[in-house]
Parts: C-alpha cells; sequence; structure tokens
C-alpha cells in the first residue's frame, strides 16, 4: 500500500498539468468512487476543508487522500510524492525555459494540453455534482459558491460563509540573498496563502520590492509553475534558484510545503472528530456545495481564457466527450498535448 501511494502521487506529480482545478479533476477521475479511495461525499469534504487552511489545496487535498488510503504515512508519501517530482521538474526548465517558451513546438504543446484540461474540469464537476432532482440543495449551495467567486470573494471566506449559512439554518534575484531568508520568507507564504496557489502571484512581487529579482525573472518563475507538471506552488523552487542558486531552491520549496504538511495533519484530526455532529454535518454540506462553486469558477476562468475560437471550443468539446465515453484522463491529456504541437508545426 505504502509503494501504491508513492507511486500513484509521483506520478500525478510528473502529469498532472493544469493548475488545482484540474488536480482536483485529475483526483476525482482516478481515486474518487466506489471501489476506489474515498467516496464522493467523503471528496467534497475533502475540498471544503481545503479551502479553509492556509497552503496549497490540491496538495493538501492529496495529502488527505493519501491519508484515506493508509493513514498518517500515507499523508506523508502522497505529499512527497506529489511535491518532489513537480520541483524537480521545474528546477530542471528552469534555466532552459527562456529558450524554449518562445517555440511554436512548446506554445502548441500547451494549448492542446490547456484544451483538455477544460474539458476534464468540466466532466468531474459534472460528476461531482448530484442529479439536481434528487439533491437541489448541493446545486444552490454550488452557484452560491460560483456567484460569491465571480464578485471576488477569496476561497476560504466563500466556503466559510456558505458552510456558516447552512449551518446556521439547521440549528436556528541576486545571489547575495541568504538561502535561509528564502526560506523563512516561503515558510510565512505557505502559513499564510488561503485559496489555491494562484494568489501567489500577488504575495511574489514583495520579491521584486526586496531586490531578490526582477520584475522579468519573476515573471519567467510565475509561467515555469504554470507550464511544469504537480503543484502550482513549485514557482517557489524556480523563484528561488534564480535569487540564490540550488541551496534558494531547496529551501525555497521546503519553506513554502512544511505548513501544508502541519495544517494537514489537522485537518485530519478534526474531521474526524466532527464526524457525525449534526451542526458540523450541516457545515461541511454546505462547505461542500461552495467548494464545487469554487471549481466551476475556475473551469469559468479557465476557458475564458483558452475558449479563444471555434477550433478551440470544438477540441475541447471532443475531449469532453471523451472522457464522457470513459477514455483515460492522462492519455488523454498527452494525445492533446501532441496534437497541438504538430498543429502548431503544420501552421508553421
Amino acid at each position: 500500500m505504502p509503494w501504491e501511494i508513492m507511486k500513484t502521487f509521483a506520478w500525478l506529480g510528473l502529469t498532472a498539468f493544469g493548475g488545482p482545478a484540474a488536480h482536483f479533476a485529475l483526483f476525482q477521475r482516478l481515486l474518487v468512487g466506489e471501489g476506489k479511495w474515498v467516496s464522493k461525499e467523503q471528496y467534497l469534504r475533502m475540498l471544503a476543508a481545503v479551502n479553509l487552511i492556509p497552503g496549497p489545496n490540491s496538495t493538501e487535498t492529496a495529502m488527505l487522500l493519501g491519508h484515506a488510503k493508509g493513514g498518517q504515512w500515507g499523508l506523508l508519501l502522497a505529499g512527497f510524492g506529489f511535491i518532489v517530482p513537480a520541483a524537480l521538474v521545474t528546477l530542471a526548465l528552469v534555466a532552459l525555459y527562456q529558450e524554449i517558451a518562445s517555440l511554436p513546438l512548446i506554445q502548441g504543446a500547451f494549448l492542446g494540453l490547456k484544451l483538455a484540461v477544460v474539458a476534464l474540469i468540466a466532466q468531474a464537476l459534472w460528476d461531482l455534482l448530484p442529479h439536481p432532482q434528487k439533491q437541489p440543495q448541493t446545486w444552490m449551495l454550488a452557484l452560491a459558491g460560483l456567484v460569491m467567486a465571480g464578485l471576488g470573494v477569496v476561497e476560504w471566506a466563500v466556503v466559510l460563509l456558505v458552510g456558516v449559512l447552512v449551518a446556521l439554518g439547521r440549528s436556528g534575484r541576486t545571489l547575495s540573498v541568504e538561502p535561509i531568508s528564502l526560506f523563512w520568507f516561503f515558510l510565512l507564504v505557505g502559513s499564510s496563502l488561503f485559496g489555491s496557489g494562484y494568489v501567489l502571484i500577488g504575495l511574489m512581487q514583495e520579491m521584486v520590492t526586496r531586490g531578490w529579482l526582477s520584475p522579468g525573472e519573476l515573471l519567467n518563475a510565475l509561467a515555469l509553475g504554470q507550464i511544469t507538471p504537480g503543484p502550482l506552488l513549485t514557482t517557489a523552487t524556480a523563484v528561488g534558484y534564480l535569487a540564490a542558486g540550488f541551496p534558494g531552491a531547496a529551501l525555497s520549496t521546503v519553506g513554502i510545503f512544511l505548513p501544508s504538511f502541519i495544517f494537514t495533519f489537522l485537518v485530519v484530526g478534526v474531521l474526524r472528530r466532527l464526524e457525525g455532529h449534526p451542526l458540523a454535518e450541516a457545515f461541511l454540506k454546505g462547505a461542500s456545495g461552495a467548494a464545487l462553486g469554487l471549481v466551476a469558477w475556475a473551469l469559468w476562468q479557465l476557458g475564458r481564457e483558452t475558449l479563444v475560437g471555434w477550433v478551440e471550443l470544438l477540441v475541447a468539446l471532443l475531449a469532453l466527450i471523451l472522457l464522457l465515453r470513459k477514455f483515460p484522463p492522462l492519455p488523454l491529456l498527452g494525445l492533446f498535448a501532441l496534437g497541438g504541437a504538430l498543429w502548431s508545426i503544420g501552421m508553421g
């Protein structure tokens, strides 16, 4: 079992492109459902819980899934498996990024990936939502979460507010940078970062203010976080390398992810203690519905950015049809990345 957990999340850490929403969708497709690691209800509670604590949501969800499969060791193995391969890939690419990012082949491959990711998130959202006639309340809660996210409410507040409402209803650049400074900076970021890894972009501006990186270097590091697999917060690996070489990369990575392990261990204990309590069950039901709304908002944002023409829309629909016909998600992502690369060569 430990080997299965490590193997599963190491593979996901190397192949799970697209950011948190895509990670949630892949987890749901591969590990959630009858006969798998957790039920849909358990998974929705995990999505609700990670939106209420600091740190990278998809990484913390991976840890909770690992705990469900293999206890405390499962949590640790899932976390390390999901983080370490992605951080190593990011570190390997950071020095090459400026040379390869503008190549049509690379741009085409990632366009194909993005289109497949849109379909993957849409299919996962549809599968997680219950039948509207059986559980209309969940649809209303998801809609409330979607509207609040669209109005600019931060993710943890969306989950908390909707959960509380339902519970109330039931009850009435320079190498002179010291690597240890990077460690403390990212430890603080990892301890206070609520919501998805996208929030990291705003916090990273502090590094430019401190003179650790130029604006251009920061943009390159953020772009690397987008195009590499695994957690989006491996951006810290790239930033640490650009600021202070390999020691900076290693300490930045440890600093930003260490709080996630601590908070996720705490969440496991809280969820276990709240199980069966009427008010807690009501809160988690509301929070779970709101979490689905946040997934829908992420889908809307990614679709608005990616589906810019009829060709892109048709390709995404094709990917969705294949997913609905039970085509495996990871081969699908690879197939569409290859298709996008070949398309870019033909257009060139």
